[in-house]
């Protein structure tokens, strides 16, 4: 196995969900020291005697591992990482203790509310982190692939090369590769964006369309998470980067993404409510499409895509109406600009 060329840090994943226990198993197995939190006592003991999650996921290198239920703890931590979801922002930050020396890697995909409000932003301007001291993740970052060491890329992305360039090389190993980007923005966008595009892939495919529509669909869904990070001040090339074209495509065409499910259930003729209360777990495109949708009517865009899917969360739609979105009325350009 290929061991990371870093020293030997110390680093707090806040989150013992799926990624965040990937996560802190390659951390672990490059000899870093980990402290992991999550709330559930049962969860932190079976990990601090057992090494092993409720669920069952045994971590490597344990002695190395601490597991604590209190966010204090992560006082005397320079490198966190966020895993939780954006639904619980506020909630946990409120917790743990800002320093000018840590440097916070958010996971965080999607909104704080329906206001739009990124979760680096909450960061910056409610908890007091610098910008300097912020790093996003992102990627097409598949839990369940990483688990099978699937080869996997990331991006790392903020404005300190050095503190990035850090946790990049005590992530590496011979099957997860990041790479860096000096477009956090951009970056935090392609991630939250993706997964509303992800429910609108899940309908299309429910409803039998063929490969042609599909790569019309997603050409053109792409286009409007670019047309709405650009009016957002993203750099557009962004988009054609991992964080963009990559964990698009992997989230919009994956059967397990719980979006791509959502999409489905509608496409059956549930509405949201109803759809949500079947798949009983956090959709996160479901809040961030309604969030982008405001957004978009304040900026003055015509996203006709995401305009049909908040038509779709209360009433059901014909496959002829759905197709409609992607014909324009004239001869378009392929390639929209604002």
């Amino acid at each position: 196995m290929m061991i990371s060329k870093a020293k030997i840090m110390k680093f707090a994943v806040v989150g013992s969900g799926k990624f965040g226990r990937e996560l802190t198993k390659i951390l672990l197995n490059n000899h870093h020291e980990v402290l992991i939190y999550s709330r559930r006592i049962q969860e932190i003991e079976s990990i601090n005697n057992d090494s092993k999650s409720l669920s069952g996921f045994v971590f490597p290198n344990s002695k190395n591992l601490t597991a604590t239920t209190d966010l204090k703890d992560l006082a005397d931590v320079k490198y966190i990482f966020l895993t939780f979801s954006s639904k619980d922002i506020s909630f946990m930050l409120n917790k743990i203790p800002v320093t000018d020396q840590q440097i916070f890697i958010s996971c965080i995909k999607g909104f704080e509310n329906n206001l739009g409000v990124l979760p680096s932003e909450m960061l910056i301007e409610k908890f007091g982190v610098k910008k300097e001291n912020l790093i996003v993740l992102s990627g097409p970052n598949l839990s369940r692939e990483i688990a099978k060491k699937e080869l996997t890329a990331t991006v790392l992305a903020g404005e300190n090369k050095k503190a990035m360039s850090e946790v990049a090389e005590s992530l590496k190993n011979e099957f997860f590769i990041p790479f860096i980007n000096s477009d956090r923005y951009g970056v935090e966008l392609a991630g939250a964006l993706k997964n509303i595009y992800a429910i609108v892939s899940g309908y299309f495919h429910a409803k039998g369309v063929g490969e042609n529509t599909i790569g019309f669909l997603l050409t053109k869904s792409l286009e409007e998470i670019r047309v709405f990070s650009e009016a957002r001040g993203a750099n557009s090339s962004t988009f054609l980067g991992l964080a963009g074209v990559g964990d698009f495509f992997s989230t919009a065409l994956s059967k397990d993404s719980r979006n791509y499910k959502f999409g489905e259930m509608l496409a059956t003729g549930l509405n949201a409510t109803e759809a949500l209360a079947k798949i009983n777990d956090t959709v996160e495109g479901y809040q961030t499409s309604l969030a982008v949708h405001k957004k978009s009517l304040e900026l003055g865009l015509n996203l006709s895509i995401l305009n049909f899917l908040i038509e779709l969360y209360d009433s059901e739609k014909s496959l002829d109406e759905a197709s409609k979105i992607l014909v324009p009325e004239g001869i378009d350009n392929d390639i929209r600009t604002y």
